[in-house]
This record gives structure tokens, C-alpha cells and sequence, in this order.
């Protein structure tokens, strides 16, 4: 009779962690489908690329020109240089922010947050440019008039410093609206983010390769590495996701 009971416990333990799991996993596929609807998809990945070119042109200035090497031996050119790729750099996150700002209205949550948060990103390093600017035109004022002191060339480095440290608390939401732009592009059909399957067709899938190979050719891996760049890291997560043949293209 006790064994009777005790089997009779375990049968109906074993049917509530059934039924609870069951409830887990239709949770979570209604969820995804919720937050993840189809529809416009394609569209909101061709903008979100083309934002990133203009992360690409800010990433692509300072590397490849940067002032000092563009000025070496002139200070004067170069803090002028510096103010002028700042100009620059705001006028393409102005651009790539742009990109972004009619999904803030999507009737998709993740489209909307993706958006925030590279829009986010846009006006936090806007923000931060325009502080190294005023930074670098007082540095060029003190040094035109001959005034500088030691302590103030101090300041000035260490308050260039703690720009570039926001600056990367910054661009780190930055790779992250990239992860989840990934999740964006599976249709809803999915049961969850980490299914496989794509909302996209083959003509869409090998035009959003193009669009990203037409600035980011240079990055080839797949995902996220070790000691990637900002830029390198956000191209790297949606490459895999376009060119990985595990991930199926909706017919």
C-alpha cells in the first residue's frame, strides 16, 4: 500500500514538472512572438546596417589619419585637426541616429529597443565630442597665448582620459543593439532567440551581406572574439547570423 502511495506521488511530481515546463516553454515562445512579431524586418536591417557604416567612417578617421600622424611635429594643426574630426565624427552619428529613429515606433519591442539603444549611443558620444572639443579649443587657447603650465597639460590628458572611458561605456551599447539586431532578423515562427530559423528570403539575406561587405569587409570572423574593436565586434555578430548556413532562410 505505501509503495502503491509512493509511486502514486512520484507519477503526479513527475506530471507537475511536466506540465510546469510545458508552461515555461509556451511562455517563452508566446513572449518571443510578442516582443519579436514579423514584419518589416528586412527593412529595419537594411537601416541599422547603414547606421553602422557611419560608426564605420568615425571608427576608419581616427585609425587611419589620426592628427598627430596627419600633423606630426605641428601642435597648433593638430589640435585643429582633432576639433575638426570631432565636427566630423558628430555630423555621422547625427546621420546614423537618423537611421534609427522612425523604428522607436514599432509595434516590435526589440526593434524599438535595438533602436533606443544605438540612438542612445549616438547622442552620448555627440555629448562626449563636443566636451573633447571644448577640451582640445581651451588646450589650443592656452597654448596660443603661451600661459600652459605643467599641471594644466596634466588636466587636459587626464580629462581626455576619462572622456574615452565613457566614450567606451558607450560604444559597448552599441554591440549590444548588434546582438540583439541578430535576434531580430528570426522569424517569429521560431520558438525562441535561440532558434535558427530566418524571416528573410536567400535575395534578401545575400543584399544585407553586400550592404555590410560595401564598409566592413575587412571583418570576416563570425561572433564575438577577444579584442575586438567596437565596430569589429557589431559587424562580427551580424555577419555570423547572415552568413552561417545554420541559420535557415524562410522560403
Amino acid at each position: 500500500m505505501n509503495a502503491m502511495r509512493h509511486y502514486f506521488r512520484i507519477l503526479c511530481l513527475g506530471v507537475l514538472i511536466l506540465t510546469s515546463l510545458l508552461s515555461v516553454l509556451a511562455y517563452a515562445e508566446n513572449s518571443f512572438k510578442k516582443n519579436n512579431p514579423d514584419g518589416y524586418k528586412y527593412e529595419f536591417a537594411r537601416s541599422y546596417i547603414g547606421a553602422l557604416k557611419y560608426f564605420y567612417n568615425v571608427n576608419q578617421r581616427w585609425i587611419k589619419n589620426p592628427p598627430k600622424k596627419k600633423f606630426k611635429g605641428d601642435d597648433f594643426k593638430t589640435i585643429r585637426g582633432s576639433i575638426e574630426y570631432l565636427v566630423q565624427d558628430n555630423w555621422d552619428l547625427r546621420v546614423a541616429k537618423n537611421y534609427m529613429v522612425r523604428y522607436l515606433y514599432s509595434p516590435n519591442s526589440l526593434m524599438r529597443k535595438v533602436s533606443d539603444m544605438l540612438i542612445d549611443s549616438c547622442e552620448k558620444d555627440i555629448a562626449l565630442n563636443n566636451k573633447a572639443k571644448n577640451l582640445w579649443q581651451d588646450w589650443l587657447n592656452l597654448k596660443s597665448a603661451g600661459r600652459f603650465k605643467p599641471k594644466d597639460e596634466k588636466n587636459f590628458i587626464a580629462a581626455q582620459r576619462d572622456i574615452e572611458l565613457k566614450r567606451k561605456e558607450s560604444d559597448k551599447n552599441v554591440v549590444e543593439a548588434s546582438i540583439l539586431m541578430s535576434k531580430v532578423l528570426l522569424s517569429q515562427d521560431n520558438p525562441n532567440d535561440k532558434g535558427k530559423l530566418l524571416v528573410i528570403n536567400e535575395k534578401e539575406r545575400n543584399k544585407l551581406i553586400d550592404d555590410l561587405d560595401s564598409y566592413g569587409k575587412e571583418v570576416m570572423d563570425w561572433g564575438l572574439k577577444p579584442g575586438q574593436s567596437t565596430f569589429s565586434a557589431s559587424i562580427a555578430v551580424i555577419r555570423e547570423v547572415l552568413e552561417d548556413p545554420v541559420f535557415i532562410t524562410h522560403k
